[in-house]
């Protein structure tokens, strides 16, 4: 469902929604993924307009003073 509303919104069909009511898809579940899929199109789009690159924030290490750990301590 995420693909097709990325690709081509326009297709999305009623069987396509019930598809995912017969997984056990709630409707505010069906709405939610929607929109997050919507909101992530806009930002990559606007992202693409403005000529902004990836910030690669996951190579750069971490701040002065804080330390990676595998969990709460």
């Amino acid at each position: 469902m995420v693909k097709l509303i990325t690709l081509t919104a326009y297709k999305t069909t009623n069987e396509d929604i019930h598809r995912l009511r017969d997984l056990g898809w709630s409707d505010p579940q069906i709405a939610e993924a929607v929109y997050i899929t919507a909101l992530f199109a806009f930002f990559n789009r606007v992202a693409d307009a403005f000529g902004l690159e990836d910030p690669n924030y996951f190579a750069s290490p971490p701040p002065r003073g804080i330390q990676p750990t595998d969990g709460p301590t």
